[in-house]
C-alpha cells in the first residue's frame, strides 16, 4: 500500500500531466509510455489515498460519537433518569459498534494511534459503566469526565489531520 506523502490533490497531477502532454504535442512528438503509466499510476495513488484518508475520517468520527453516546447514556444513568437494564445494553451496544467500527480502519499512517485511542475509549466506557453499576456513581462521574476530555483531544488531533 502506498502512504500519502505528497499534499496534493488528483486535479493538481491531471493539471501537470496535461501540461506535460501539450508540451509534447508542441514538439510533434508523444511522450514515452512509461512516463504515461507513471503519471496515471501516480494519480490514481493519490486519489486513492484521499479516498483512505477521508475513510478514515469519517470512520474515526462515527467512533466518537458511539462514545459520546455512551457518555450521555451513562450521564443519565447517574442522574437515574434511564434504568440499569437499559444501560447495559445500550453501552454494551455502543461499545460493539466502537470495536466493529475500528476493525474496518483502512491502513493509514495513523490506524496504529487509532487502535490504541479505541482500546482507551472502550476502557474508559467499560470502567465508567462498572463504577456507576456499583453504585460508586462519584468514581464513575470521573471516568464520564476523563472520557469526555479524551473525546476532545481525539476530535482535536482528527481536525488537524492527524
Amino acid at each position: 500500500m502506498i502512504l500519502c506523502l505528497l499534499r496534493s490533490s488528483s486535479t493538481d497531477v491531471a493539471k501537470a500531466s496535461m501540461s506535460q502532454l501539450s508540451r509534447h504535442k508542441r514538439r510533434g512528438r508523444f511522450p514515452p509510455f512509461w512516463k504515461i503509466a507513471l503519471s496515471a499510476f501516480l494519480s490514481l495513488s493519490l486519489v486513492s489515498c484521499t479516498n483512505e484518508n477521508e475513510r478514515f475520517d469519517k470512520q474515526m468520527q462515527q467512533i466518537l460519537s458511539w462514545s459520546a453516546s455512551a457518555e450521555m447514556i451513562l450521564d443519565a444513568r447517574i442522574a437515574k433518569n434511564v434504568p440499569e437494564g437499559f444501560t447495559d445494553l445500550a453501552v454494551e451496544k455502543c461499545q460493539t459498534e466502537i470495536s466493529d467500527i475500528a476493525s474496518q480502519l483502512p491502513q493509514t499512517a495513523r490506524t496504529a494511534h487509532a487502535r490504541a485511542a479505541v482500546v482507551m475509549l472502550n476502557g474508559l466506557i467499560s470502567a465508567a459503566h462498572d463504577e456507576i453499576g456499583h453504585g460508586r456513581l462519584e468514581q464513575g462521574h470521573q471516568h464520564i469526565a476523563e472520557l469526555h476530555r479524551y473525546q476532545a483531544e481525539q476530535r482535536s488531533t482528527l481536525g488537524a489531520g492527524g
